[in-house]
């Protein structure tokens, strides 16, 4: 069922967005908590997964820039990335890190990302879905274009098939993937203890033929036959995106 809200409610905030930007009004997306993201004084990431009503599309884009670019200015902030699906352009991903979990949590609880989380409650088919990641194989990302191609997959393996292998096997695909011709950047994070099982790639190429290209490189398919030997892995949850300037 879709969540209806009063027209004349949700512009009387996004007025309030467009006339006073010094207020600094920023999406939150859920409280990261020290549960949520790395232990420990090392830099801290999060991808978030945003659904909006397919009637506020652009005024949902608008305000995630504005989150954007308010976080990016914020303390410890590390990467603030905004990208919107190309098939199903009511969802969008940011992918942010932090210095450390401290910084993440200042963010997290500044009284305009609430204010601005009330804002994103008129317009959302549902809550956002934050993920907190720890680094495991990370490369310094390269200047993207407009119009780069971004892949972001999520892949869970079961328990009783998760170990030394499949991190072997996510290693051995990060590093010929981050030197691609083609490749702005090929990150890997996983998700901390208890779900250490749980592994986001977040990708940009130059163009879709370069996606393409790695799409059927070798080590490609070699990782994914890594992984179905597990028994139990999920390969598929692979979404493609386009940057929100």
């Amino acid at each position: 069922m879709r969540f209806i809200v009063s027209a004349p409610l949700v512009q009387r905030f996004f007025a309030l967005g467009t006339a006073a930007p010094a207020l600094g009004i920023c999406l939150v997306v859920g409280t990261a908590t020290s549960a949520m993201a790395q232990a420990g004084g090392g830099a801290a990431y999060a991808m978030t997964y945003l659904d909006v009503s397919t009637d506020w599309v652009l005024q949902g884009a608008g305000l995630i820039k504005q989150y954007r670019d308010t976080s990016r200015r914020e303390a410890g902030n590390l990467e603030f990335t905004v990208l919107q699906e190309t098939t199903r352009p009511n969802r969008f991903a940011i992918v942010e890190g932090w210095r450390d979990q401290k910084s993440m949590d200042a963010h997290a609880k500044g009284a305009d990302a609430k204010r601005f989380d009330f804002i994103l409650e008129a317009i959302r088919n549902s809550p956002p879905n934050q993920h907190a990641l720890e680094g495991f194989a990370i490369a310094p990302a390269k200047s993207a274009p407009a119009d780069a191609v971004y892949m972001i997959q999520h892949v869970d393996i079961a328990f009783n098939g998760f170990g030394a292998p499949v991190q072997a096997a996510f290693k051995a695909l990060a590093g010929p993937s981050q030197k691609e011709a083609g490749a702005l950047r090929y990150d890997v994070y996983q998700e901390p203890d208890p779900h250490l099982n749980h592994f986001s790639i977040v990708a940009a190429w130059t163009n879709e033929k370069a996606y393409e290209d790695h799409e059927a490189a070798p080590y490609t398919k070699q990782f994914r036959a890594a992984i179905a030997q597990t028994g139990q892995g999920n390969l598929y949850d692979q979404r493609i995106y386009k940057i929100i300037q």
